[in-house]
């Protein structure tokens, strides 16, 4: 039986803010996609930390908003085959510039931006991002 080799890692929280028909996103350089990805502002939670808080830091944080309004939509795991990140996903409504914005962690460059609703599947770049979308439409449809 082969032994597959199994990465720790820290619950994280991904944001769903939709404002005026736009997505807000941040883009950075990934290592392992070899370039800029077009992602949902998202992190891992700090020790301590609940997914309530880290959602609300992190989107501070990147995007240097914070939202009315939070509605956690769901949760998932994010590569069960070798990882043991499980998402906690978040949509932001009332959008509005933080009161005080967090610091980015030492290893992150990232602008943040917005992307139209209607072609953001497209421009996504990461799983964990198009899940998260992916609940949030479900939620929006139903």
């Amino acid at each position: 039986m082969l032994r597959r080799m199994l990465i720790t890692h820290a619950e994280s929280v991904a944001v769903v803010a939709v404002e005026d028909g736009e997505l807000v996103v941040v883009r950075q350089h990934r290592s392992g996609a070899k370039g800029v990805t077009t992602e949902l502002p998202s992190g891992k939670l700090d020790a301590g930390e609940g997914p309530d808080e880290a959602v609300r830091r992190e989107l501070a944080e990147e995007c240097g908003l914070e939202a009315r309004d939070w509605l956690r939509l769901g949760a998932f795991w994010a590569v069960p085959a070798y990882s043991t990140e499980f998402v906690h996903v978040y949509e932001a409504v009332g959008l509005s510039p933080a009161a005080t914005a967090g610091n980015l962690d030492e290893d992150e460059e990232l602008e943040s931006g917005r992307v139209a609703l209607d072609t953001a599947l497209d421009e996504l770049s990461d799983a964990v991002s198009i899940a998260a979308l992916a609940l949030w439409r479900e939620r929006r449809d139903r």
